[in-house]
């Protein structure tokens, strides 16, 4: 018998999608009741998942506008979150390809929908405002009322050692103490195989070089404090010369089993 690997987080998957319009519904159900599980889920090394929703309200709290991950800010109604053991990563790669390009043949690949971005990161490190809070492991089973996703871009010559010590020595605990962000997790990502699904964006080797993305868990609605709190790491990152907020948007978790929020986005 192989030996059973220790829980501990090593990869996510993360991809934020936008039906098209008139799809909502279709999508929303076709993901939650199929693809949630066909497509990830029963993977051998994926061990936990979740599905986030941005209403109007949430869209109009992104910024900045113009930003390379999208040409709309507001495009972009459903995350979802996957992770993946540790130690576990190329054999679940190409388990999630094989197994979507086997989806593709089977016809259950079919509401119209744009991705916006899909990648899979490695985890480097999570800053926690609790001494013995929720570890990073559970922060998907953990009924969090929301998720900030933040996506920066480290300038060239400035080097990563400086960037995540700034931010998790430095900026977070400051951030994050008294505040609803219960932890942070700091991540980077990975490429793709050459024979993934043509329609998932490929950032050039540079922007994986030089790109983080920031998931905060909050304990508190997103819009509560969410302009001192996300607003502030950008001025204070452009201030040190570190790097540049290039999005940054809030996600409440959808209701499973209902179609809540699916007319309010």
């Amino acid at each position: 018998m192989d030996q059973i690997p220790e829980i501990e987080l090593g990869t996510v998957l993360f991809s934020i999608v936008e039906p098209k319009p008139g799809h909502e519904r279709e999508f929303h159900r076709w993901y939650e009741r199929d693809h949630f599980y066909a497509g990830c889920m029963i993977g051998r090394n994926y061990f936990s998942g979740r599905r986030w929703v941005a209403t109007k309200p949430l869209k109009a709290l992104r910024f900045p506008t113009d930003t390379p991950i999208t040409p709309d800010i507001s495009r972009g109604s459903y995350l979802v979150t996957y992770w993946i053991l540790a130690g576990t990563y190329a054999e679940t790669l190409r388990w999630s390809v094989d197994q979507v390009l086997q989806l593709h043949k089977q016809n259950r690949m079919q509401p119209a929908r744009d991705n916006i971005s899909t990648a899979f990161y490695r985890y480097d490190w999570g800053a926690f405002r609790d001494g013995d809070g929720v570890p990073p492991e559970l922060a998907l089973e953990h009924p969090y009322k929301g998720i900030a996703v933040t996506m920066i871009d480290r300038p060239a010559g400035i080097a990563d050692a400086n960037l995540s010590g700034w931010l998790k020595n430095d900026y977070l605990p400051r951030f994050m103490a008294g505040s609803s962000v219960a932890m942070t997790l700091c991540l980077r990502p990975q490429a793709l195989p050459a024979d993934a699904p043509a329609y998932v964006p490929r950032p050039s080797a540079e922007e994986h070089d030089r790109r983080y993305l920031l998931l905060s868990f909050l304990e508190a609605e997103p819009h509560e404090g969410w302009s001192t709190m996300f607003s502030g790491l950008d001025r204070d990152l452009t201030e040190a010369g570190l790097g540049k907020i290039i999005y940054a948007a809030p996600f409440i978790p959808t209701i499973p089993g209902t179609d809540k929020y699916v007319d309010e986005l």
